[in-house]
């Protein structure tokens, strides 16, 4: 990442779609979730109001059959449904390794999702077997507003003890990345896992990866050398 050489510099991380490929996992539980209510969506329509915000807000601002029903019901059938099909969540390549580094590095590691956080400690222990590599956990669960809302990163930042302009940021979608824009994160990355780079840059993202393997972060250094200091801005 640009200029990112200082030690201590944090590290603020979404999680579904960075850390994991799971994207086709909350699709299909959307999905299955249309069917119950017998709702047609799109593509388009899934795309623009759906993907990569957390399902409280979605039921909320989004009219359908929900509209006016109990809302805690809902997300129960949706968490059943998304919690079926864990074993069928894939790791983004070099995630593991990029959190073991960081984490011997004595890097602040924050997770900010907009999965709940049952959800999240099931991905982050039995998917990526790094509950214990990362500082702080920011879920649906934690915060009024969910993403493009800059509420959850600027939560983690006060957490951390850190400045949003003193921490770098990782997102695969749009409303991911205009969440690191509004919270003023100094070093947004976007991950193309789910979205193109030209959306991505469009939303904010100082550039973009394809995965987080180390030799994709510029300064990543000679295969003997530590390689995250491109992860942690000035």
């Amino acid at each position: 990442m640009t200029g990112a050489r200082s030690a201590g510099g944090a590290v603020l991380l979404d999680m579904d779609g960075t850390l994991v490929l799971s994207e086709q996992v909350h699709r299909q539980t959307w999905w299955r979730f249309f069917e119950h209510w017998g709702v047609a969506v799109s593509e388009a329509e899934y795309e623009r109001s759906y993907k990569g915000r957390r399902a409280r807000d979605v039921l909320a601002q989004v009219d359908g059959p929900w509209t006016g029903t109990d809302t805690a019901a809902a997300l129960r059938i949706l968490d059943e449904h998304t919690g079926e099909m864990l074993a069928a969540v894939q790791v983004v390549p070099g995630a593991r390794e990029l959190l073991r580094a960081l984490h011997r590095e004595a890097r602040p590691v924050a997770v900010v999702t907009s999965a709940g956080r049952d959800w999240a400690r099931q991905v982050l222990g039995d998917v990526l077997d790094a509950g214990d590599q990362v500082s702080v956990l920011v879920t649906a669960d934690d915060i009024d507003l969910g993403k493009p809302s800059p509420e959850g990163y600027l939560r983690a930042c006060e957490l951390l003890g850190r400045a949003p302009g003193d921490c770098a940021g990782v997102e695969d979608s749009v409303s991911g990345i205009r969440a690191l824009v509004a919270a003023g994160v100094g070093e947004i990355v976007g991950i193309t896992t789910t979205s193109s780079p030209a959306e991505l840059r469009a939303a904010g993202a100082h550039r973009t990866v394809p995965d987080l393997r180390r030799e994709r972060w510029p300064g990543a250094g000679s295969p003997g050398q530590r390689g995250t200091e491109a992860v942690a801005p000035r």
